[in-house]
């Protein structure tokens, strides 16, 4: 569902899980819901990263940075994924009748720190490169998000 103003997110991930039930004739039926643990995310897409043999490094506006660092620690997560394009906008995506692809892949960190005082400059961030957004880190996310809100109740 969208928002009639832009407060600095722009969706969420939330795991699945099955319940079962039963239908009017007594067969069992699974059901899919969301399990209530979700991360928010912000996404960003820029071609003016750089990076080391460690990280992904890239200037983040400081309005941003400030939104992802200042919500409270007993809050649903977030979390920022940065899409990182290659230089030549010509290899950006490659479109066919079998396949869209898109070069070169996100990464994701959560951000922690002091909010910083102007929010018309940017800050320099570090995304581990093995932070790459794909299923088993998105899902090893969620199940690191379930433990720590459960570890707050």
């Amino acid at each position: 569902m969208g928002h009639e103003f832009d407060y600095g997110f722009d969706g969420t991930f939330d795991s699945i899980a099955s319940r079962i039930g039963m239908d009017s004739k007594g067969e069992p039926v699974h059901r899919y819901v969301n399990a209530g643990f979700p991360i928010d995310f912000q996404l960003k897409c820029t071609w003016t990263w750089t990076s080391d043999d460690a990280d992904i490094i890239w200037s983040i506006k400081t309005k941003a940075y400030n939104d992802l660092v200042t919500r409270p620690p007993e809050a649903v997560a977030v979390i920022l994924i940065l899409m990182c394009l290659p230089t030549d906008e010509r290899e950006w995506v490659n479109i066919s009748e079998d396949a869209i692809l898109l070069r070169k892949c996100c990464y994701f960190t959560t951000l922690t720190g002091t909010p910083t005082v102007t929010e018309t400059s940017t800050k320099q961030i570090r995304i581990s490169r093995r932070s790459v957004l794909d299923a088993a880190n998105l899902s090893s996310a969620l199940v690191a998000e379930r433990r720590r809100r459960m570890e707050l109740f």
